[in-house]
């Protein structure tokens, strides 16, 4: 048995887990994909690093991920063996052990580092390897993240209005000053009232009139009246106006769902045109 919580870093990223570990460990083959072995001590090393999945999920994740590392394989590519080594002494670190410690650790179930070393190599290129490569043929739009903003939000439409609020008992008086054609200033000194100018976006003004408001076309004088009040606006413009959010981190999100996408549909195309055998 290991003690202890057994910590590991995958891609920059640390994993913490209890694990339990049985008496025997017998490297059989479990699986195969196009007839390159996927090894009972794979499937152990994935039980390490894929916390919370079952055997059976296990294994099929390492056959995707076979899939996609012989795939980038025939692309030409492939892991730099420094990239492998830093990742191991990584995990090391992450134990508060070196190399050695970490190979006793992995010994007492008869794994060794070269069989990290072979489950790492196949794992940073079916990750980091992949989207590395999808990445560089995927790219986002200006008008993918416009329509992204709009979608959470990030992007409001306001109205620049012009409006005058007259008490309804002045309304005999406004009746024989206003003309649609006439400037809402010019009404306004007649009634001795204020003009506002008002950037408002919808939703924001007194119910009756903000419906007259985003009814209207730019240029369009409206009226609209409640109990105590009879409103005029003017609609001189219209605009969109952004959040202040990241655009880089839009982009980036865009671009992992489009990479997510595009490994889905690889990896439902290489099934179709792979020979994958599951013994177990």
């Amino acid at each position: 048995m290991v003690s202890g919580s057994f910590k590991k870093v995958l891609c920059g990223v640390l994993l913490w887990t209890a694990i339990s570990f049985s008496a025997v460990l017998v490297d059989r083959v479990v699986a195969s994909v196009n007839s390159e072995p996927i090894l009972e001590s794979d499937v152990k090393m994935g039980m390490l690093f894929y916390e919370g999945l079952t055997k059976r999920q296990v294994i099929d994740k390492l056959v995707e991920h076979m899939l996609l590392y012989q795939f980038l394989i025939g692309k030409g590519l492939q892991v730099p063996q420094e990239l492998i080594d830093g990742t191991i002494q990584n995990i090391a670190r992450a134990n508060k052990t070196d190399l050695e410690g970490l190979a006793r650790e992995l010994a007492k179930e008869n794994l060794t580092l070269q069989d990290l070393r072979r489950f790492l190599e196949r794992e940073l290129l079916a990750t980091q390897g992949l989207m590395a490569f999808l990445g560089r043929e995927i790219k986002v739009s200006d008008m993918e993240i416009e329509l992204e903003k709009l979608k959470r939000g990030d992007i409001k439409v306001v109205r620049n209005i012009e409006l005058l609020v007259v008490d309804k008992r002045e309304g005999s008086k406004l009746v024989d000053v206003f003309k649609p054609s006439k400037p809402l200033e010019v009404i306004a000194k007649e009634l001795g009232v204020n003009l506002e100018r008002l950037r408002v976006s919808r939703g924001e003004l007194v119910e009756v009139l903000d419906k007259e408001v985003w009814r209207a076309k730019v240029g369009d004088v409206v009226m609209a009246e409640d109990k105590d009040h009879i409103y005029i606006a003017r609609v001189i413009s219209e605009e969109n106006t952004s959040q202040d959010k990241d655009i880089e981190e839009i982009k980036q999100e865009i671009l992992l769902r489009k990479i997510e996408q595009r490994k889905q549909e690889l990896i439902e195309r290489l099934r179709k045109n792979s020979f994958v055998k599951v013994l177990q």
